[in-house]
C-alpha cells in the first residue's frame, strides 16, 4: 500500500526522510519506517506496528525492556 505525498522518500506517518520502510502496520494498514515502528517475530510471524499503535491497540504485545 502506497500512500499518496509529494515525496516517496518521506513517511507518510511521521514525517521522517529518507527512512526506511518495514512494511504495513498491523493495527491502521499504513506504512511503518524504522523510526516510527519496529517489527515483531513470533512464532515464526513477522509483524510491523508503529510503536503508538502497539500502545493503543488491545490485546498486542507490549515491549519489555531488559536492563543489565
Amino acid at each position: 500500500m502506497t500512500e499518496p505525498g509529494p515525496s516517496n522518500k518521506m513517511c507518510p506517518y511521521c514525517g521522517s526522510e529518507s527512512a526506511r520502510r518495514l512494511g504495513e502496520c498491523s493495527v491502521c494498514q499504513r506504512i511503518v519506517c524504522e523510526h516510527c515502528g519496529n517489527v515483531q517475530i513470533a512464532s515464526g510471524v513477522r509483524t510491523v506496528t508503529h510503536r503508538e499503535c502497539l500502545k493503543k491497540a488491545d490485546g498486542h504485545f507490549k515491549m519489555i525492556r531488559f536492563v543489565k
